[in-house]
């Protein structure tokens, strides 16, 4: 059931890991959803997309997301639960190309205020999911920007012991 059905609104937390990369780096885009969501008790839907290619499809999944993107979703879920955050995961596949509008589909589906995701390794988003989304949603995009030593660390929701 979607947070809209039931009259809650939400937050769209929109979460990736690339090969061989801690999730650590999106610890400051899971206390900001966690925040925000706190101000109206929203729902935060943390969601992973996994990008594939027919051509690629076993290197792909591997790659980007795989089972380690349903562990991600599933910890920073239980994280935002822990710390009294209503929160649920899910993880979406997506044609090479489209994560950004599966993102947003996501976002219409259930309900979400608006969209906050971690900011890309490049300074200048333009040409990457972020930069799509800011230029194709209907909700505001909140891009958190990363802060030094985030790599190295395990991303906890505010509120939540360190």
């Amino acid at each position: 059931m979607t947070a809209a059905a039931i009259g809650k609104s939400s937050i769209l937390l929109a979460v990736d890991v690339g090969p061989h990369e801690s999730a650590g780096y999106l610890s400051a885009a899971v206390e900001m959803a966690s925040d925000l969501a706190r101000v109206r008790a929203d729902q935060v839907v943390v969601l992973h997309v996994r990008e594939f290619s027919v051509g690629r499809l076993m290197p792909m999944m591997t790659e980007h997301g795989g089972a380690d993107g349903q562990r991600m979703v599933d910890n920073i879920a239980a994280r935002l639960r822990s710390a009294g955050v209503s929160a649920c995961g899910q993880v979406r596949e997506a044609d090479v190309g489209h994560v950004a509008s599966t993102i947003l589909d996501a976002a219409t589906e259930f309900g979400a205020r608006l969209v906050v995701l971690s900011a890309p390794k490049r300074r200048i988003p333009l040409g990457s999911v972020a930069g799509h989304l800011l230029y194709q949603a209907d909700v505001p995009v909140v891009i958190v920007g990363r802060t030094a030593g985030e790599e190295d660390s395990e991303p906890t929701p505010a509120g939540a012991a360190r």
